[in-house]
């Protein structure tokens, strides 16, 4: 079965547009967001949840008191890819549509 994505090197990753909030680190990239609390932290994982299940494209996610860590890369080809990056530009919009800030990872 042809795939929609196609591979990214790190640097065409960083170079797009919305993925500021994103550190690659090998073949994933990962990001954690400053909730401030427990109950935004879950919104903002019920939203990745929403957003993971449209591209059927799912990150590692790990909810915690203040903050969410998110980490993506695409397990079939063991590379990054535009599916990532999609991915990722659309947590980034999620998370400031809920308020919320990228944290230090």
């Amino acid at each position: 079965m042809a795939h929609a994505y196609e591979r990214l090197t790190a640097d065409e990753f960083v170079a797009a547009d919305g993925v500021e909030d994103w550190r690659v680190e090998g073949v994933e990239v990962r990001a954690v967001f400053a909730t401030g609390s427990f109950v935004k932290g879950l919104a903002l994982v019920n939203e990745i949840g929403r957003l993971a299940e449209e591209v059927n494209h799912h990150p590692d996610l790990t909810l915690t008191y203040p903050k969410v860590g998110v980490s993506l890369t695409t397990h079939d080809t063991g590379t990054l890819t535009t599916a990532d990056r999609d991915l990722a530009q659309a947590i980034s919009a999620a998370a400031r549509g809920l308020g919320v800030e990228a944290g230090s990872n």
